[in-house]
């Protein structure tokens, strides 16, 4: 097999496990309704810690990195546009 052959099926390869890995799926349902209840949880975080109430480092920092996925996902969302 000549290599320009062998470099074209490895780059075909390549390309077929790089398209699979972005593959999308109709799970719309599951992220609606995990938004609704991470939307449920945050009232209760919100009731539960007053406005300038110390909280433990662990819950600043699991909370800013929901809140960075989460305006990831946003970010997304606003470029791409609507998942409809």
């Amino acid at each position: 097999m000549p290599n320009n052959q062998i470099h074209k099926n490895v780059a075909d390869h390549l390309k077929m496990k790089r398209a699979s890995k972005f593959h999308t799926y109709p799970n719309g349902g599951t992220v609606r309704s995990q938004a609704i209840a991470m939307i449920s949880d945050l009232n209760v975080i919100l009731k539960n810690i007053p406005e300038g109430s110390e909280v433990p480092p662990w819950v600043v920092m699991k909370i800013s990195q929901c809140a960075q996925s989460i305006n990831a996902v946003h970010n997304y969302i606003s470029y791409y546009g609507s998942m409809k």
